[in-house]
C-alpha cells in the first residue's frame, strides 16, 4: 500500500487529468441526467487545489469548464429537458464560476497550510538539529565535566604536593635560619621590624675552664659530645630569660640581653641567667667549670655581613664583659657596676677592690669587708666609717672613702681628723678620674655575685620579729622556684612569689584556718603571678596607670595564670580558684561581672592583701619602695574604697605593727 500512495503521490498530476477525463467521459456518455452531475467536479478540483496548488487547480478547473462547454456546445439536449440554451449556459457559467472559486481558496488554503507546515517543517528540522547539537553539547559537557572532576582532583593533588613542597622548604629554611639566629631574629626579619641602633643591653661572656686541656686528653667524639650537651643544658636557661644567642665560640658563649626585643629588665635577666647557668652546669655535673662576665652599657646592635649575615652588637661594653669573663674565678660571675645597680636589691655581691688584686692588697679586703658587716649592724658608728674610708683610700677607691666619711661628718661634724681625710679623698678622686686601665679613662668597677639576698632581711618591709617565722613559711612551699623566677624577672621582682606566700600563710593562720587551707593558700600565693608571662612586659614595668585595652589585658592575667596551671599538671581546684580570683574587689568593682563580698574565696581575698602589701613595699625599676606605715595605710585607704576584706587587713595590721 505504501507504495501505491507513493506512486499516487508523485504522478497526482496524471493521475488528476485522467480522472477528470475519465469521470467527463462517463457522465455525458452514460449519465442521463447531466445537470445533477456537473458537482461532481468539485471534488477533483478540490484534490488538486489540496495536492496540486491552486494554479494547477484553477486550469484543471478551466480545463474541466472547457470540456463540459464542450459537451453543452455540442449537444445542450443532454443537460437539461425543456430548457433553454440561455439557462443551460448560465448554470454552466454558474457552476464554472463556483468551480474555479473552490480551486481557487482550496489551493490558497492548501498553499498557506503547505507553507506554514513547510515552516513547521523547517522549524522542526532546525530544532531537530538544535538538539542534536544540544545532546552533543551536553555529552561533551558531561564528558567535560567529568574530565574537569578528575582534573580538578589532579589539580588540587598537584597544589597540595606543591604547597607541601613549599611548606617543606619553608620549614627547612627557616630550620637554617633558627640554626644560625635567634628565632626572635629571624621573625623580626621577616616582619621588617629589625632595626640597626644603639641601645642599652648586658652583654654576657662564658668560657669553660681548661677545656683546651680537656679536648686534647680526650678523643674527639666524646669532647664534641660532652660540649654539645653542655650546650644543650645552656640554651634553654639563656632562652628562658630572654636573652639572643648572639654566637658560640668554641667553648665560649656571646649573648646580649636587652636585644633584639628591649625589656626594661635586662640587667636582672642576664645575672638570673648566668647564676642559673652555673648551678645547671655544678648540678648535671660537667667534666669543666665555667667563668661568666656581665657588662652592662650602650652598644651598636644590628644585622652585619654580607652573604652570611649575623645578629650581633659591637662597643666597648662587648670588650668589657669579654675582659670580666677572664678576670673571673671559675665557677664564678663577675658583673661591672652598671649591672650590679639594676640587681643589688635581690642579688649578694662582693666588691673586688681592683681587677688583678695583688696578693698585699687581700688582708685589706679582707678586713674591708668585715668593717663592711658590721656597718650594717651599726649605721651610727662614726669612728666605723672612717676606719672603712681610711681602707677605701689605700685600696685606691676614692669614692667609696668620701661616702662613708660624709656619713661620719654627720655623726661627728667637728671631728678634725673626718674632715683632714675627706679633703684628701677628694684630692685622690681628681686625680682617679684620669688614670688611664689600657686605654680608658676610667677605673673598672667589679663584682663578684655570690647569691640571691634574703627576700625576708628587708627590715623596711619585714619586722626582725617576723623574718624567722616568715622564712620557715616560704620554706613549706615544695614549688620549683625556676617555675616562677622568669615571670618575676620581668618585673624586676625577684623574691616577690615567697614574700606573698609565707605572708599568705601567716594571714590565713592569723584567721584560724587549718593547716591545709594554709599551705593551699601559700602555694597559690605563690604561683599567683605565673599568668604574668603573657601580660606584655612594658604594661608590667609602666609607670602611669593602665586605662582602656591595656588594662583588660592586664587583668586577664589572673584567669590565664589558673590555665597554666592545669597545663602544668596542678590539679588541686583550691589552689586554682584561688589564683583565679586574686584581683576581685571586696565590693565587686574589680571586673565586669565578678565575685565580690564572701563570694570571693576566701584565700583570694587574703593573697590580694599579700601582693598589695609586697607591691608597695618593693623597689621597682619606675619608684622606689614605699615605707612600712605608708603602705599600710594606703591599704587601708584601699579597703575603706571597697577594694580589700576589711578582716584581712586588719589581720595585717596587727601582723605588721611594731610592738
Amino acid at each position: 500500500m505504501d507504495k501505491i500512495k507513493n506512486y499516487l503521490l508523485q504522478r497526482f498530476e496524471q493521475v488528476f487529468v485522467f480522472m477528470v477525463l475519465l469521470a467527463t467521459a462517463s457522465i455525458n456518455f452514460f449519465v442521463p441526467y447531466k445537470l445533477a452531475f456537473l458537482n461532481f467536479y468539485f471534488l477533483p478540483i478540490i484534490l488538486g487545489g489540496y495536492y496540486l496548488g491552486k494554479r494547477l487547480a484553477t486550469l484543471g478547473a478551466v480545463f474541466c469548464i472547457l470540456v463540459v462547454t464542450g459537451f453543452v456546445y455540442l449537444r445542450p439536449e443532454i443537460f437539461f429537458i425543456d430548457s433553454s440554451d440561455v439557462v443551460i449556459y448560465s448554470q454552466v457559467a454558474v457552476w464554472g464560476g463556483f468551480l474555479i472559486l473552490s480551486g481557487v481558496v482550496v489551493g490558497s488554503l492548501h498553499e498557506r497550510l503547505m507553507e506554514k507546515v513547510s515552516s513547521a517543517r523547517e522549524l522542526n528540522d532546525e530544532l531537530q538539529l538544535r538538539q542534536e547539537e544540544l545532546g552533543k553539547a551536553n555529552a561533551s559537557l558531561k564528558d567535560h565535566s567529568e574530565n574537569l572532576e578528575q582534573r580538578v582532583k589532579e589539580r588540587t593533588v598537584e597544589l597540595e604536593q606543591s604547597r607541601n613542597a613549599i611548606e617543606s622548604m619553608k620549614q627547612k629554611v627557616e630550620g637554617a635560619l633558627y640554626a644560625t639566629m635567634d628565632p626572635v631574629v629571624v621573625n623580626l626579619m621577616i616582619e621588617g621590624k629589625l632595626q640597626n641602633e644603639k641601645r642599652d643591653v648586658s652583654l654576657l661572656f662564658s668560657d669553660l675552664v681548661n677545656f683546651t686541656t680537656y679536648s686534647e686528653n680526650h678523643p674527639p667524639e666524646v669532647v664534641i659530645g660532652d660540649l654539645n650537651r653542655y650546650l644543650q643544658d645552656m640554651e634553654p636557661i639563656i632562652l628562658a630569660y630572654h636573652g639572643h644567642l648572639d654566637k658560640y665560640m668554641g667553648d665560649g658563649i656571646m649573648c646580649e640581653f636587652g636585644a633584639p626585643v628591649s625589656f626594661p629588665t635586662f640587667r636582672t635577666m642576664s645575672v638570673i641567667a648566668a647564676m642559673k647557668m652555673q648551678q645547671q652546669i655544678r648540678k648535671l655535673e660537667h667534666p669543666w667549670e665555667m667563668r661568666i662576665g656581665i657588662a652592662t652599657g650602650p652598644a651598636f646592635t644590628g644585622i652585619i655581613g654580607n652573604k652570611r649575615k649575623t645578629y650581633t652588637a659591637i662597643g666597648d661594653s662587648v670588650n668589657l664583659a669579654a675582659r670580666l669573663e677572664k678576670a673571673c674565678t671559675p665557677g664564678g660571675v663577675l658583673i661591672d657596676r652598671n649591672t650590679y645597680d639594676g640587681v643589688a636589691y635581690c642579688v649578694e655581691a662582693r666588691k673586688l677592690r681592683k681587677l688583678g688584686l695583688r696578693q698585699s692588697d687581700l688582708e685589706k679586703t679582707t678586713q674591708l669587708m668585715g668593717l663592711l658587716e658590721c656597718v650594717e649592724q651599726s649605721p651610727k658608728d662614726g669612728d666605723m666609717h672612717y676606719r672603712i674610708a681610711c681602707l677605701n683610700l689605700e685600696l685606691n677607691e676614692p669614692h667609696e672613702a668620701i661616702l662613708h666619711l660624709e656619713q661620719a661628718l654627720e655623726l661627728d661634724p667637728g671631728n678634725t681628723s673626718f674632715k683632714v681625710l675627706y679633703a684628701e679623698a677628694g684630692l685622690k678622686a681628681k686625680e682617679m678620674e684620669r688614670i688611664s686601665v689600657k686605654g680608658k679613662k676610667q677605673r673598672i668597677e667589679a663584682y663578684e655575685v655570690l647569691g640571691f639576698k634574703d627576700p625576708f632581711c628587708n627590715r623596711e618591709k619585714i619586722p626582725a620579729r617576723l623574718r624567722q617565722e616568715l622564712s620557715d613559711a616560704a620554706g613549706m612551699i615544695r614549688i620549683p622556684n625556676d617555675l616562677i623566677l622568669p615571670v618575676e624577672v620581668l618585673e624586676d621582682s625577684i623574691g616577690r612569689s615567697s614574700v606573698v606566700a609565707a605572708l599568705s600563710y601567716m594571714l590565713a593562720g592569723g584567721m584560724r584556718l587549718s593547716e591545709k587551707e594554709k599551705l593551699d593558700i601559700a602555694n597559690a600565693a605563690f604561683l599567683s603571678d605565673i599568668g604574668k608571662e603573657a601580660v606584655p612586659a612594658h604594661l608590667l614595668n609602666r609607670s602611669n596607670e593602665l586605662a582602656g585595652s591595656e588594662l583588660d589585658i592586664f587583668r586577664q592575667y589572673p584567669v590565664e595564670g589558673s590555665h597554666i596551671l592545669r597545663k602544668l599538671g596542678y590539679e588541686n581546684p583550691a589552689m586554682i580558684e584561688i589564683v583565679m580570683h586574686t584581683h576581685e574587689c571586696w565590693n565587686g568593682s574589680g571586673y565586669p561581672g565578678g565575685l565580690s563580698g564572701e563570694r570571693i574565696p576566701l584565700g583570694s581575698r587574703i593573697v590580694a592583701v599579700a601582693d598589695a602589701y609586697d607591691t608597695l613595699t618593693s623597689q621597682r625599676i619606675y619608684r622606689q619602695p614605699w615605707a612600712r606605715h605608708a603602705a599600710l595605710g594606703e591599704i587601708r585607704r584601699w579597703t575603706e574604697l571597697g577594694v580589700f576584706d576589711p578582716s584581712v587587713v586588719a589581720v595585717l595590721s596587727n601582723l605588721m605593727d611594731e610592738q
